[in-house]
C-alpha cells in the first residue's frame, strides 16, 4: 500500500526531470578565436565553431559589443569553423561573443573574445626586459617570430628569449649565464623553437621555452637560422654552417668561413648562405657538398632572397652592393649600389626588390632600374632595416636617424609605412637604439592579420597595420612571419 502511495509522485517527479532535460539549452559554441588587436574601420574576422552531438546542422551569431549584431549564418556542418567578419567604427575595448542555434534551441552566448580597436599606425601594445640586475634589455637587432595562434617570439641582449601571447601573458626562458641572442627566433611546423646563442650554442625549445635540446656548435651563433621542407634547421656559425634535427643531432658541419648573414634554402632544398668574406655557397642539404660558390668581394651580414621564378639569389655585401645569382649555375649578372650599411632585400609580387641603404628605401624593377626612393627626414647617414611589403602594396621599414640628441619629433627611431608609389603613408615612433647596429636592425614581421612587430631600443613593439603579407617569392626578413627562410 506504502509503494502504490508514492507511484503518482514518483511518475511526478520523473516527468519534471525529463521535462527540464528537454529545455536545455543547447552548448555554447567555442569562444572565439582571432586577433586581439583589431584594426579601426578595417574588415577583420574571428573564428568559432560547435559540435551537434545529434550531427545535425548549425548556424552562428555573434555580438560584437558595439550595437551591431550579426545575422544568423546559414546553416552548416556541425563541428566545421565558421568566420565572422566585422568592421569597428570606433576605437576602445570590445568583448566579442557568439552563439548557436541547433537541434531546435538557441544556446547560450560563448565566453568572449577581448579585444582593443586601434588607429591603423598606432602602438597596440609594447614591452621591456630586465635582467636580475635591473638592466634594461635592448631590442634594437632582435628580430620577431610569429606563431600561428599569434603568439610572438623574441631574443634580447640580456640572454633571455620571450614569448608574448595574445592574452598578454609572457613565457620566458632565461640564460644561466651572460649571453646575448641576437639571431631571431626560427618555428617549426609543429611548435619547436631553433635560436642561436653567443655563448656558442643553439638552443631547441618547446613552445613553452622549455629547453628540448641545446647544441654547443663551437663557435658564436649570431645568424638566424632556416628550416628544409623536411624540419633541418640550418645555422651560420662564426666558423661554419651546421644543419640540426629537432632532437639536436647534428646532421653535417660545413667550414663556410663564419659570419653573421643568416642562410636560406631554395624550393629544391639546396641551402644557401654569404659568409663575412663575402663568398656564397650553394650546398647540398645532404651532406653539405657545394654546387657552386660565388665571390661578392667583400663580406656580408644581411641574409640573402630567393625569387625562383626568376631563378635568382639576391645578396648584399658590406659595401651595399646588391648582386643577382642564378640559382642552378652560381653566375652573377645585374648589381646595384644600395648604399653604405645595406640592408637585406625583399621582393615584391611583381619580381620588384625593395632595399635599404643610405638612410633610404628604394624599389627596383628586375632589371635593377629605380622605381621610386622613399627618404625619410634626418636620415641622411642613418640605417634602413630590412622591409616587408604586404599585399596591398605597402612597404614597412624601421629607420634609425644618424644625428640624435636634436630634439626633434623624428630624432627617435620611427617606422614608417610606405604606399605603393613610394609616398609616405604613415610613420610611428618607437625608442631609441641604445647599442650600435653591428649586425642587422630589427625587421619588421607583418602577422596574418596585418599587425607589425618590430624590436627598437629598450621595448618590442606591436603596432597596427591594415595588411597581411605581400604573397610573393619573398616578401620579408627570412621569408614569412615564422623565419623558415625558405622559398616556396
Amino acid at each position: 500500500m506504502r509503494s502504490r502511495r508514492f507511484l503518482p509522485i514518483l511518475f511526478v517527479a520523473l516527468a519534471a526531470l525529463l521535462a527540464g532535460a528537454c529545455d536545455k539549452a543547447s552548448e555554447a559554441p567555442d569562444v572565439p578565436r582571432g586577433a586581439a588587436l583589431w584594426a579601426l574601420n578595417v574588415a577583420m574576422a574571428c573564428t568559432t565553431s560547435v559540435v551537434d552531438p545529434a550531427g545535425g546542422q548549425v548556424s552562428y551569431q555573434f555580438d560584437w559589443d558595439d550595437g551591431t549584431p550579426s545575422e544568423w549564418s546559414p546553416d552548416m556542418a556541425s563541428g566545421v569553423s565558421f568566420a565572422g567578419t566585422h568592421t569597428y567604427a570606433k576605437l576602445g575595448s570590445f568583448n566579442i561573443t557568439v552563439r548557436a542555434k541547433y537541434g531546435g534551441k538557441t544556446s547560450a552566448w560563448s565566453d568572449p573574445l577581448k579585444i582593443k580597436v586601434a588607429d591603423e599606425g598606432a602602438v597596440g601594445w609594447s614591452f621591456a626586459f630586465l635582467d636580475a640586475d635591473e638592466d634594461s634589455a635592448d631590442f634594437s637587432l632582435n628580430s620577431f617570430a610569429i606563431g600561428p595562434d599569434n603568439t610572438a617570439y623574441v631574443g634580447c641582449s640580456n640572454g633571455a628569449v620571450i614569448a608574448r601571447r595574445q592574452s598578454n601573458s609572457f613565457l620566458k626562458f632565461i640564460q644561466p649565464d651572460p649571453s646575448e641572442f641576437y639571431a631571431a627566433p626560427v618555428l617549426a611546423d609543429d611548435g619547436t623553437i631553433f635560436i642561436g646563442c653567443s655563448n656558442d650554442t643553439i638552443y631547441i625549445l618547446n613552445s613553452d621555452l622549455t629547453v628540448k635540446s641545446r647544441v654547443d656548435v663551437g663557435g658564436e651563433v649570431n645568424a638566424t637560422g632556416a628550416l628544409g621542407a623536411d624540419g633541418t634547421a640550418y645555422f651560420q656559425t662564426a666558423d661554419s654552417i651546421v644543419a640540426l634535427r629537432s632532437d639536436g643531432t647534428t646532421l653535417w658541419t660545413f667550414p663556410s668561413g663564419g659570419g653573421s648573414a643568416a642562410p636560406v634554402v631554395g624550393t629544391d632544398g639546396t641551402v644557401y648562405v654569404v659568409n663575412q668574406d663575402g663568398m656564397v655557397y650553394a650546398l647540398n642539404p645532404g651532406d653539405s657538398t657545394p654546387k657552386w660558390s660565388y665571390n661578392l668581394i667583400y663580406g656580408a651580414v644581411q641574409a640573402p632572397a630567393i625569387d625562383p621564378s626568376r631563378n635568382r639569389l639576391y645578396a648584399v655585401n658590406d659595401v651595399g652592393s646588391l648582386q643577382t645569382i642564378d640559382l642552378t649555375t652560381g653566375l652573377g649578372s645585374w648589381s646595384y649600389s644600395a648604399g653604405e650599411d645595406a640592408s637585406g632585400p625583399v621582393v615584391g609580387p611583381d619580381g620588384s626588390v625593395f632595399i635599404g641603404g643610405g638612410g633610404k628605401l628604394t624599389k627596383l624593377n628586375p632589371d635593377f632600374d629605380t622605381v621610386w626612393t622613399f627618404s625619410p627626414p634626418f636620415t641622411f647617414g642613418g640605417m634602413v632595416s630590412t622591409p616587408a611589403v604586404t599585399d596591398a602594396g605597402y612597404v614597412y621599414v624601421l629607420v634609425v636617424p644618424a644625428q640624435k640628441g636634436l630634439d626633434l619629433q623624428e630624432d627617435v627611431d620611427t617606422l614608417y609605412a610606405v604606399n605603393p608609389d613610394g609616398t609616405r603613408r604613415w610613420a610611428c615612433g618607437l625608442g631609441e637604439a641604445v647599442t650600435e647596429a653591428a649586425f642587422q636592425l630589427s625587421a619588421p614581421k607583418v602577422g596574418a592579420t596585418g599587425l607589425i612587430y618590430v624590436g627598437d631600443g629598450t621595448q618590442c613593439w606591436c603596432v597596427v597595420g591594415v595588411s597581411a603579407p605581400a604573397q610573393s617569392a619573398w616578401p620579408m626578413f627570412q621569408h614569412d612571419a615564422r623565419n623558415t627562410g625558405r622559398a616556396q
